[in-house]
């Protein structure tokens, strides 16, 4: 196999005449970081719109993103959406301060992965903050309301008042880059939970 991905088997003809090689897109995504099926839904695309998903990818921060298949997938999945609503396929609006991040992560000790649809912060927390078992029922909290452009960085000190987080999903709208306005968190026990609603 080769190192990097080859988007097109043959050349199109008509635009790049003949004898032209397929296009190849080194360097914007190693064929060992993507599954069959996100190749062969890239290979769906035309050239245009395959170089765009595969530009769009690239400068997409995958600093957490552990599955870059999933992600490779979601983004085409709102280059479509986008191109079905006819809007122009823009760049992701600007999204949270990596530098705060970081600092929130080496801090806490929890990991945090991103998705397409979701940024999901610990599950299950490190074991210096919480070594028992998954909380269970009455230990989630619905937050609502959240400002668009908020992250991890301002939420997780807040919460983490009331009590032990295990974990923190906040919701992402892939067509604009920004969160959906809500977030589940869940709580090391009820009494965190509990705590928590009062914030």
């Amino acid at each position: 196999r080769a190192p990097f991905l080859v988007v097109f088997k043959a050349p199109r003809a008509d635009s790049h005449g003949p004898g032209r090689r397929p296009q190849l897109c080194p360097g914007l995504v190693a064929y060992v970081d993507l599954d069959e099926r996100a190749i062969d839904a890239l290979r769906e695309f035309n050239e245009e719109g395959a170089l765009s998903v595969l530009q769009q990818f690239k400068e997409s921060d995958l600093s957490h993103v552990q599955n870059k298949s999933a992600f490779l997938c979601g983004v085409m999945k709102t280059y479509r959406q986008r191109e079905k609503q006819g809007s122009k396929v823009q760049e992701s609006t600007k999204g949270p301060d990596e530098a705060k991040i970081k600092a929130l992560l080496e801090r806490t000790g929890y990991t945090l992965d991103v998705t397409t649809g979701q940024r999901k912060y610990g599950g299950p927390p490190p074991d210096s903050v919480y070594s028992g078992v998954q909380p269970g029922i009455g230990t989630e909290v619905f937050v609502g309301k959240i400002p668009r452009d908020l992250y991890e960085d301002e939420l997780v000190p807040l919460f983490e008042k009331a009590g032990p987080i295990w974990d923190l999903r906040l919701m992402m709208d892939p067509l604009s880059g920004q969160n959906r306005g809500y977030a589940f968190i869940t709580f090391c026990g009820k009494e965190a939970a509990q705590e928590a609603v009062k914030l």
